[in-house]
Parts: structure tokens; sequence; C-alpha cells
């Protein structure tokens, strides 16, 4: 009974529109509305299938949808829980470690059986693309139910447009390509919002729920998304209707269910690294790495401690990835939306969670927790950072249209749909390899001197397949597993047993070593007067490039494995 009072005072609070009234009178009016609704939904869903299919198949042929070390170390992680040379439970799960959180990689995991797909990188696009098209899917839905109340066709043409911007995103369509996580992250993202946007309009515990698991999965994808999850708490707080009580309730269940990943992934850093917060302050952690490369990044001091410097380069990088003339419009577009609905701001206040990355990214960039560079000419780093942003963008972008209504509605539809693409020509026209963050990835994964090295090191072992085992360490030097023909099963690094039992003499059943300047096992050897002894002993340097070198044994010991 009290679920039944709480929600009709929810509907009589939000003050349904007539459409929807009359929608469950059954009329042919809107029964003819439904239909359409569905149709365009399954035209958004093929149009982006043809878009991500045909995307993935050009940047794969050009070579570049697996460039990124962050993409390669995803599906290594992935292969190695099942490729792990212990035969333990325990051994193969905590092959996950950490920062990067693990739903991109739990997703592969089946994929990455196949090795075709786990060295070309196909098992992690795979998801990435799915990703895609579920989030043009639900940016489309967004904007429908923003939209709905616009006169005539106005509210298809705009969710579509919406759906438009998202889906022929350059930067999103090369992203969806790769085996990064940011496909994965905004469609966790676009669903949370979609499905809370629903519980306002009809509250009921299962879609409460249902917008919970789903911000808890993008938990487990972007730490961007712990801020949206309690943003999303606070928002559920407010909009609910009714006591205090129902309040309360309503955020618990959406709190128990969204907290499950943040829970679970402060046990995980606990349990294999006895610090919860490990992800934040350990070696490898994005605070680790700046430290560790302090003398190269000391260009992002600039912007530690300040705000309107950080704000300024998080909107240039956010405006790389989605357009200058789409921000803009997308801007008016929220400051309109605010503007004409703040009287039934608990309808819409869940679709200003789409904002909260951006803020999230401006305050890691003030607090130095983060590094970004947009400037093509100078560099590039972390540009991707700015796709996300991509999701407010496309839903608040056609809300500009009704304030073009001087020139007529369908001359204003046509006019902000003339504009995207005029911005998506502009981004295009250097063609699609020099998208930004496609250049990002191919000067960092391919053109680089690491990378150059990476390659020659992996043509030299599968030219020459190691006769046993190999030491390596496999975090800096994945892309050489991958690409040299190795498996994890054969391989002693730093997530299996082994490695932590190498004291002063390297394992019999060892005939290749593979080393590069500076990593731990470089450092751990010349550290160790006794191991580095016997190695200079029983290995020979069979091949060199650069800071890289392979040893290989020169006595039969790695052939008979004792």
């Amino acid at each position: 009974m009290r679920s039944r009072v709480h929600c009709a005072a929810m509907a009589t609070a939000h003050a349904q529109p007539a459409g929807l009234e009359s929608e469950k009178r059954g009329t042919p009016g809107i029964q003819k509305d439904r239909i359409s609704r569905r149709f365009d939904a399954l035209f958004v869903v093929s149009i982006s299938v043809v878009l991500s299919v045909a995307a993935f198949i050009f940047f794969y042929r050009h070579g570049v949808t697996n460039v990124y070390g962050d993409g390669v170390a995803h599906l290594n992680i992935a292969r190695k829980v099942i490729d792990s040379p212990d035969s333990s439970l325990w051994r193969r799960y905590i092959q996950i470690g950490t920062p990067w959180l693990p739903l991109q990689t739990l997703l592969t995991v089946p994929l990455v059986r196949n090795e075709h797909l786990w060295r070309t990188g196909i098992a992690g696009s795979v998801i990435s693309m799915l990703s895609f098209i579920v989030a043009t899917l639900a940016v489309f839905k967004i904007a429908t139910r923003l939209y709905r109340e616009e006169a005539g066709v106005s509210g298809r043409a705009m969710a579509l447009i919406s759906a438009s911007v998202f889906a022929l995103n350059p930067a999103a369509l090369y992203m969806q390509s790769t085996p990064m996580t940011e496909s994965l992250f905004m469609a966790s993202l676009a669903i949370t919002v979609l499905f809370l946007h629903q519980w306002s309009d009809k509250p009921s515990i299962v879609k409460l729920m249902m917008a919970g698991a789903a911000a808890g999965a993008a938990t487990l994808s972007r730490y961007e998304a712990w801020p949206v999850a309690l943003a999303a708490a606070a928002i559920v707080a407010f909009v609910s209707a009714g006591s205090a009580w129902n309040r309360l309730r309503n955020t618990g269940v959406f709190l128990s269910v969204a907290a499950i990943g943040p829970c679970y992934w402060l046990w995980h850093n606990w349990a294999i690294y006895d610090d919860a917060l490990a992800f934040i302050r350990g070696p490898h952690s994005a605070r680790g790495i700046y430290l560790e490369n302090a003398a190269n990044l000391g260009w992002s001091r600039v912007f530690v401690g300040h705000w309107l410097p950080s704000l300024a380069l998080m909107l240039l990088t956010a405006a790389t990835c989605v357009g200058l003339l789409i921000l803009l419009l997308a801007l008016v577009g929220a400051i309109r939306t605010v503007a004409v609905k703040r009287r039934r701001i608990r309808e819409f206040a869940f679709l200003f969670l789409l904002i909260i990355p951006f803020l999230f990214h401006v305050f890691s960039i003030y607090r130095g927790e983060i590094q970004v560079f947009p400037i093509s000419a100078f560099g590039l780093l972390n540009v991707r950072y700015g796709l996300p942003h991509l999701l407010a963008a496309a839903v608040f972008a056609p809300a500009t249209i009704p304030l073009m209504k001087t020139f007529g509605r369908a001359a204003g539809i046509a006019l902000c749909a003339a504009l995207i693409v005029l911005q998506y020509s502009l981004i295009w026209s250097d063609g699609p390899l020099q998208i930004a963050v496609c250049q990002e990835g191919y000067r960092n994964g391919v053109n680089s001197r690491p990378a150059r090295e990476h390659r020659a090191a992996a043509e030299y072992l599968r030219s020459h397949p190691p006769a046993a085992h190999v030491l390596l360490y496999s975090g800096s030097l994945g892309p050489v597993v991958s690409g040299g023909g190795l498996v994890f099963s054969k391989i002693i690094h730093e997530g299996a047993e082994r490695w932590y039992q190498i004291d002063a003499t390297a394992p019999n059943d060892v005939s290749t070593i593979v080393l590069e300047t500076g990593d731990p096992l470089d450092n751990r050897i010349n550290s160790n007067p006794s191991l580095f002894g016997d190695i200079s002993r029983r290995f020979r340097t069979a091949f060199s490039v650069g800071n890289l070198v392979v040893l290989e044994q020169t006595s039969k010991d790695s052939q008979t494995g004792r």
C-alpha cells in the first residue's frame, strides 16, 4: 500500500504531459506514435551497427585499432587469466591487478581464448563496438524523453539529431574500434541516466535497481563514474516524492546496488595488495606513474592548483573530441533546457549527471591526478578524456533548435543539422587517420622509439621461437608478448608465482630473457650480483635494439627443462 501511495504521489508531482495520459487510453494516434518510436529506435540501432562495423573495418585495415598501450594491456590481462602458468584460481584471478578497473577486461575473457582475437585486439574491439551501439540507442531514448513535448515532428527530429551527434562523431567511431574503455563507460553511463529518467516517470523498485546496476557497471569501467554514482544517489533523494522515509528508502535501494562496484574494487585491492586504496596511491596508479615520469610531465604543474587553466584545458580537450561548434550548441542547449524546464526540474535532473565526468576531469587536472594535452602540433596525451563529454553534447545540442524558430521549425532543424555536418566535416577533412585520438595512439604505439623497439623484438621472437620458458616483465613489454607469438603459460612474468621465487639464479627451464632498460626485471638483475653473474655466465645477447635486449641461454639446460 505504501508503495502505491508513493507511486501516485510521484506521478502527481511530476505532472505528466498530456501525451502520456492519452497514451494510457490507447488512442489510435498514440498507438501510431508508439510504432513510430519503435521504428525510429530500430533505425538508430541499424545505422549505428553499420557505422560501427564500417569504422572498425577501415581502422583495422590501416592497422590502428590496437595501438594504445592501455588497450594491449587490457587484452593481455584477460589472456593471463586463462593462460596462467599457475593452476590455482586465485593466481589466475589476481592477474586482474590494479589500477585499471576490471569490467572491460572481464568481458573480454571469453573472447581472448581465441588466440587471433587476442593478438589482433579484436576481442576488445567487439566489446567497444557493442557498447557504442548501446550508447547510441540510449542517447536516442534519453533525447526522445527530453524532447517529447516539442510540437509536430520536431521531437522526433531532435532525438534523431542527438543520436546522429553521437554516432557520427569521428573520435567515438575510432575509439569504438579499439579495446579501450571509453565506449563501455559511455554506454553504462547513458544507460544509468536513461533508467533513472524512466524511474522518475514511473517509479518502481525494479527500475531503480536496474539503474543502480548500470551505475555499478559504470564504476567498474572508469573512475569518472564514482562521483556520478554519488551524485545520482543525491538526485534520487531530491526527486523522490513523499515522506522522508520514501526518500531514504529509494536512495538506499539505489546505493545498495550501485555501491557493489566500488566496494568490490576496494576489497580487491585490499585482498591482493593489503591496501584498499592501492589504485590511488600504489606504484601503478595515476599518481605513481606521474611521480615516475615527473621529469617529462613538468609542464603539467602549470595547471595544478589553478582552476581556470584546468577548466580551459579540459574545455579544449573536450572540443578536440566533440567539436567546438557542437560544444557551443550543447552549452546553449543546456542553458535553454534549464530555463524552460526549471519549474519541472525534478523530471530532468538526472540529465545533468552527464556533466559530472567533465567536472571530475577538471578537478583531477587541478589536483594533478591526471595530465592531458590536446594540441597536436606539440604533442598529444590522454586526448580521449574529452570523449565522454560527447554524451552531454549529443543530448543537449538539439535543444537550440527552438531558438531558431524565426527561420521556421523545419529551417531550424536543417540549420542545426548543417552545423553538425560542418563540424564533423572539418574534423574529417584531414583524413580519418589524422583524428587526434587516432594520432595519439599511432604516435605512441606505432611511431615512438619504444614502440619501434617492441615491434623489432616481437619480429625477432616470431622468427626465433624460444625453446622453453621466457622471463620478462610483461607490464611494459606486453606488445612483445602478443606480437611476438609468445604465450603467457610459458612466461615467468610479474603475475606468476615463480617470478617471486627467483633469487640468486635464473630458472634452468628459462631459455630466453627479454629486458628493457630500467624495467623492474632489469633493475632486479642489476641490483642482485649473484643473479647478474648467473645470467652473464649462462646467457648471451641474441638480439638488441635501443633499450631492449633478448638474451638466450647458451647451454642445453633450457631444452631439457632441468
